[in-house]
């Protein structure tokens, strides 16, 4: 077995996610797989999109893959950390939702992975919560101040 970065699975992760290869995508991660966003429509940073295990790996997966319709990154840099397992990914989406509207969004990823079994152990999706929901005709918090 050819052992793999971490800059290389984060590769193969962003080319099975773009080309909607879910057993592509299950066969990156770990049992205890981790997809957290930290950042929500809210603004409490609690993590509230964020799921743990590879039994919610494929319908957490097949749920985004019909919001959306065209999935691709562009303006794509890995990053190899200075720690082995760790990779970082930056790059733009260029999309479009299932709804029909245009989804572009700036994404930074940080992939924590097991080397020994070339899984990945977490992904960390940092992108702008206001451009999702407008993308998704959802509605932006009320953030007027209190009278």
């Amino acid at each position: 077995m050819i052992k793999r970065t971490a800059a290389e699975l984060a590769d193969a992760y962003l080319t099975a996610l773009q080309a909607k290869d879910m057993n592509a995508m299950l066969a990156l991660l770990a049992p205890d797989f981790t997809l957290e966003i930290p950042c929500n429509l809210s603004g409490t940073n609690d993590r509230s999109d964020s799921w743990t295990g590879i039994a919610n790996a494929e319908p957490n997966y097949a749920q985004a893959f019909r919001m959306i319709e065209v999935l691709q990154y562009t303006d794509v840099e890995i990053n190899q950390a200075a720690n082995p397992s760790v990779a970082f990914l930056e790059g733009r989406g260029t999309m479009r939702m299932a709804n029909g509207n245009p989804y572009n969004n700036r994404y930074v990823f940080r992939f924590d992975v097991d080397l020994e079994s070339g899984k990945i152990r977490r992904a960390r999706e940092y992108v702008n919560p206001v451009t999702f929901a407008v993308a998704m005709y959802q509605p932006l918090p009320d953030t007027a101040p209190p009278q």
